[in-house]
């Protein structure tokens, strides 16, 4: 390896480690390296000239085949050029689809490249030549491979300024045509199986909940929990240990989310900080009527710190969609540990209360509670950052490098309020037994039952004695 080299690529690792604490390279793995970086403009045999935001471009590439054989391994190198480095978590994704746009492959870790030197350690002046090795399988059918290629972080995608792209961030960096194998040709093309979104159940609340993030009410004792979090690309067991509940009433929705962290982390302390860039978090996306259009997303840290942002569509507006919107969000948290230091955790508990009034219908309308028995379309997310990157885990896996697939949300049914809880709705008469409450149960009750007009001043008069009497 050329010495100079070594000794940029050295200091490099040195300096990018105090920022992400990432761990020591062997020498092993620079000298894989030094082979991929270099300060000298390359000469690809594909010319590009595509733009992201923040100074990354993508500058060609070099294929070693002019059509690609299904079931025959074949190598990209695609070449980049860093003109600012990217802070926080950022990697590089390859989507290959075919030709109706379909992804059929994910090639997101491939490379040493992908695997040593991602790009949120790239540094300015680098030129990076990303070499993957690929072979797609013998079932494809179609007659071109398409290549999209991005950076993503947690569930963001830098936005691309200038280049042929899909319209979510996705660049469409090539296009090989596919020679027919000999047994593509005997069998007809294989529909390929897919797992379907899950679903939970979420009871009605039956009594007030209290915000606190210890989640030991009654009702969230016996809240079925959903299925454990899974490697979102493919639906395999992840990493990240995380399971959920949610309960609901007439005024909120009400969700908690349980995982399992050795290395509880955060940083960022204001409203709708970039969450996903250094902390832990976990995230919400919720799509009321499943029509993959005004949805949202809501983000909270093991600090209780919230990013809430709302979509008209998938990734639109872009890059973080209308985050001038803020939801009236209570969430608590509790820590198992303690954050931000050596000593190892188990975990930490998410607990939110997202009033329904919050969410705005496409005319940007406040919506109402759900009927009993009605579906939502949610997902739900945990990003966990730790020494040297970030790892992430769904409900619902994507099947693709991004979590804004509303078509994988899971699908979440409001349950009956249980025989002695009557949810209220305007004029509606409630007939419960006399109940001697608290002030405080009075006060988070006042609002949700409304009274007959006749019973109106026995309700202030309970309010004033401390006794409930609809």
């Amino acid at each position: 390896m050329n010495r100079t080299l070594g000794v940029v690529l050295i200091a490099a690792f040195a300096a990018v480690g105090c920022v992400e604490r990432a761990p020591e390279l062997t020498a092993a793995e620079r000298e894989q390296l030094g082979t991929h970086v270099t300060r000298e403009a390359p000469q690809p045999q594909h010319a590009l000239d595509v733009q992201f935001e923040n100074g990354i471009r993508l500058i060609g590439y070099d294929v070693d085949v002019e059509s690609v054989t299904p079931g025959q391994p074949f190598t990209v190198s695609w070449y980049w050029r860093v003109d600012r480095r990217l802070e926080g978590g950022w990697q590089a994704f390859t989507h290959l689809a075919d030709g109706r746009g379909e992804n059929r492959i994910n090639q997101d870790s491939e490379g040493v490249v992908r695997q040593l030197y991602p790009p949120s350690r790239w540094r300015e002046g680098d030129f990076i030549r990303d070499e993957q090795r690929m072979t797609i399988p013998t079932d494809w059918n179609s007659d071109r491979v398409v290549f999209y290629l991005g950076l993503w972080n947690g569930p963001h995608r830098l936005t691309v300024s200038s280049g042929p792209n899909d319209g979510e961030n996705r660049v469409r960096a090539a296009s090989l045509p596919v020679a027919t194998a000999p047994s593509a040709q005997a069998a007809p093309p294989a529909e390929r199986p897919q797992t379907p979104p899950p679903s939970l159940r979420a009871d009605h609340a039956g009594t007030a909940i209290a915000v606190d993030g210890r989640t030991d009410e009654a009702a969230w004792g016996s809240a079925p929990a959903s299925s454990a979090f899974v490697n979102t690309l493919n639906g395999a067991a992840a990493d990240v240990r995380a399971t959920a509940k949610m309960l609901w009433d007439d005024t909120n929705l009400y969700v908690a989310v349980d995982v399992a962290d050795t290395d509880v982390r955060h940083a960022l302390t204001a409203r709708d900080a970039h969450l996903w860039e250094q902390d832990d978090a976990v995230e919400l996306m919720l799509d009321p009527d499943g029509d993959g259009r005004n949805y949202f997303e809501l983000q909270v840290s093991p600090a209780a710190v919230v990013f809430d942002t709302r979509y008209d569509s998938r990734r639109v507006p872009g890059p973080i969609g209308h985050a001038d919107w803020n939801a009236a969000i209570e969430a608590r948290t509790s820590v198992r540990g303690t954050a931000n230091d050596a000593t190892p955790d188990e975990g930490y508990t998410v607990e939110l209360a997202l009033p329904w009034a919050s969410l705005l219908d496409a005319q940007g309308q406040p919506l109402t509670a759900p009927a009993a028995g009605s579906t939502f379309r949610m997902n739900l997310y945990v990003m966990d950052a730790f020494q040297g990157g970030s790892r992430s885990a769904g409900w619902s896996p994507t099947l693709e490098s991004d979590f804004h697939v509303p078509a994988r949300f899971g699908r979440v049914t409001f349950a009956a309020p249980p025989a002695n809880v009557v949810a209220a709705g305007p004029g509606a008469a409630v007939d419960l037994p006399r109940l001697q409450l608290p002030a405080r149960a009075l006060r988070q009750l006042q609002g949700r039952v409304r009274p007959t007009p006749a019973g109106l001043e026995d309700v202030r008069a309970a309010q004033r004695s401390g006794v409930m009497h609809p």
